[in-house]
């Protein structure tokens, strides 16, 4: 029975062996390759493009502080419209930039383009006299998110 037993233990020590040896080696994990965005990323960059032109902006302006200034006497008027039309032109310019930016496949660049909207609408929130309009796009905080957008869109 000793021996039975024995050989039975020996059989299913040998086995337990033979298993361990078959086992493969743990295989590297195939890393994927990473994805391509260059097709949607030209297309995100050419409707920015779109929407950060400046004419179109310029003429946008021009046409709402005509309509808003109308009727304006005093000087308070005309500077309080004023401010009121810039601050609803870059905030409206703001959101189109980050309409155009959340179609983008690309998280970092999505979420530069969202910092660049964020950065602007910050910069429009501290308009509070009308040649403080001028300062929003040379503000540091949209130059630097701008210079991120470079990277993709140069």
């Amino acid at each position: 029975m000793r021996r039975v037993f024995a050989a039975v233990f020996l059989s299913g020590a040998l086995l337990a062996v033979a298993a361990c040896g078959a086992e493969a080696e743990p295989q590297a994990a195939a890393s994927a390759p990473a994805p391509d965005y260059s097709a949607n990323t030209k297309t995100v960059c050419t409707a920015l493009e779109s929407v950060l032109s400046g004419e179109t902006l310029q003429k946008k302006t021009d046409e709402a502080l005509a309509t808003a200034l109308k009727d304006k006497k005093t000087l308070a008027e005309i500077e309080k419209a004023s401010i009121e039309v810039m601050q609803g032109i870059f905030t409206e310019w703001a959101a189109g930039i980050e309409a155009e930016g959340a179609k983008a496949e690309d998280p970092q660049f999505k979420a530069d383009v969202k910092g660049f909207a964020d950065a602007l609408k910050a910069e429009v929130a501290k308009i509070v006299k009308v040649d403080d309009a001028d300062k929003v796009m040379d503000a540091a905080a949209v130059t630097s998110a701008g210079e991120k957008l470079d990277k993709y869109c140069a």
